[in-house]
């Protein structure tokens, strides 16, 4: 993965971003290394999704592709300004992504709070533009929701958890939440070779960057 020394990393402004394409990265459809399901939409009825940034995104899709009621994962970028990013682009900094896992579950089976919360006790939301070693603004923590309801219950969610590691001696978080419905947030796959990147390669780069802070919420 990516690393930065030697500057401080800052988001860009939008006519400073790279310009991207308008053909993606990944266009053929494509069914999932691990679940056999399809990591491409039109989802099932019932089924919803969450996009979700806690730093790499081969570790964290793992994670989830292991849980009950996660009926499908992908790998992509979204949260920024060019369109189609390739993952050289994203990891540049001159895109304005955020490397995420698009989660598709089962709401009957996993909640959207029990996602959030796994999320929140994998990494260290209060590091900013970093998670650990791997130093740079697309690895910033971020939840994406297709509705604005979803986006305030998370941060209300957020906002509890605040106190819990401020008590453990933490900072503020700066979790980043945004909605599709409020703020246009769109999503766009990353190239082959990441999807389910740690089935395909199992002894590969998967740093844990948790706080051992439990998530009361």
């Amino acid at each position: 993965m990516g690393f930065l020394f030697g500057r401080t990393p800052q988001l860009v402004d939008k006519d400073q971003a790279l310009a991207g394409r308008s053909e993606p990265v990944l266009a053929i459809p494509r069914t999932h290394a691990v679940l056999a399901t399809p990591i491409t939409g039109p989802w099932r009825e019932g089924q919803k999704r969450l996009l979700i940034g806690i730093g790499c995104f081969w570790g964290a899709e793992k994670m989830y592709w292991q849980m009950d009621g996660v009926e499908s994962t992908s790998v992509g970028y979204g949260g920024g300004v060019t369109p189609n990013p390739t993952y050289r682009e994203v990891c540049s900094g001159a895109t304005n992504h955020v490397e995420l896992v698009e989660v598709v579950y089962d709401p009957q089976v996993v909640s959207l709070k029990e996602l959030v919360k796994a999320a929140l006790e994998a990494h260290d939301p209060t590091q900013g533009y970093r998670q650990g070693n791997d130093v740079g603004t697309q690895y910033r923590s971020a939840f994406y929701t297709d509705t604005e309801e979803e986006a305030e219950q998370i941060r209300g969610w957020i906002a509890e958890y605040q106190q819990a590691l401020a008590d453990a001696g933490f900072g503020e978080i700066t979790t980043e939440v945004k909605s599709v419905e409020s703020d246009g947030v769109e999503y766009y796959l990353a190239e082959e070779e990441h999807q389910q990147y740690l089935h395909k390669v199992p002894n590969g780069y998967c740093p844990h960057h948790s706080t051992g802070v439990a998530c009361g919420i």
